[in-house]
């Protein structure tokens, strides 16, 4: 019996190294203060990464704690903590924990931070707010998120741009009763970053501030780094192991959950697997070209002081 898939398994891979530029991140490290921080908690943390990365911007002795929901990530983590011991005197601590019932006391975290995990969960707003409670008064609860149906507006090919319009509403119509669907199944909502300052607003947080991502996933010929492989193979891995939107059973289940008509989702189903077999033959061929636009906000908020 095969094992099932762990929870961000598909974007987990060597390409998510390349999700934020560096310089970006000190920009950002610059923003949160991180050179006065002690104490810096994330959330959904996978392995560790921006725990990692962030890391580099703490002072000498900073604390930095991660909770995620698979073991397996968390053992990950722990073993490279492990590995860089030594390089740098920041403490690690890794633990096994749920978002909604963050397993940390209160007032720990001058920052608590997470990354593509409220677009995962039934109840962003519980987990707003055991993110809270973590946090100092005074202290910063920031959120990475993504609108993730942006992307189906975007062309990656001069020629895409005399599309038709029909065919267009078509497929959005689709995406739009997947991403309901999904929400109504309790498996989160996958553009939930434009609403995260209204969630931050209702849990009472202050002094909220919005930025974006200056990070393009571009693929652009020839593939001549390792960005652009490791980005390319992933893209190969998730048409060959039908993850990432590719997954039939998967996207029919939200598509009726929207509201949908299966006749419907078949007819794009079809067209679907026609694009696919053409999108692998041009990875392949090294003739797929993509500017690799998204719209990924970074929102913080501030802990009342009392």
């Amino acid at each position: 019996m095969e094992e099932p898939k762990k929870h961000s398994e598909d974007h987990l891979g060597p390409a998510r190294e390349y999700w934020w530029n560096d310089d970006y991140l000190e920009l950002l490290a610059h923003r949160l203060h991180l050179e006065y921080t002690g104490t810096l908690v994330d959330i959904g943390c996978g392995k560790g990464m921006m725990g990692f990365m962030f890391s580099k911007h703490l002072p000498s002795g900073a604390r930095v704690y991660g909770v995620d929901f698979e073991p397996q990530y968390i053992e990950e983590a722990r073993q490279k903590a492990q590995s860089i011991y030594g390089h740098n005197d920041i403490r690690y601590d890794f633990r096994v924990g749920n978002a909604s019932s963050i397993p940390l006391p209160d007032d720990l975290a001058d920052i608590t931070l997470c990354q593509t995990l409220l677009i995962h969960v039934k109840d962003p707003k519980q987990v707003i707010s055991e993110m809270i409670r973590i946090t100092k008064p005074g202290g910063w609860v920031v959120a990475l998120e993504p609108n993730n149906l942006v992307p189906n507006l975007m062309f990656d090919r001069y020629g895409e741009t005399d599309f038709d319009v029909e065919s267009t509403l078509e497929v959005l119509e689709i995406k739009l009763r997947i991403e309901k669907g999904k929400k109504r199944l309790g498996e989160g909502f996958n553009s939930l970053g434009d609403v995260i300052p209204d969630l931050y607003l209702k849990a009472g947080l202050e002094n909220i501030k919005v930025w974006i991502s200056d990070k393009a996933l571009s693929i652009i010929p020839p593939y001549d780094t390792q960005e652009k492989m490791l980005r390319v193979e992933q893209m190969l891995q998730w048409i060959d192991s039908d993850s990432m939107g590719y997954d039939y059973q998967d996207n029919l289940n939200y598509f009726m959950a929207g509201g949908g008509d299966k006749d419907k989702f078949d007819a794009y189903w079809q067209k679907l697997l026609y694009n696919k077999i053409a999108l692998k033959q041009r990875l392949l061929n090294e003739e797929y070209v993509s500017a690799g636009g998204s719209l990924v906000y970074i929102v913080a908020g501030q802990k009342p002081r009392g």
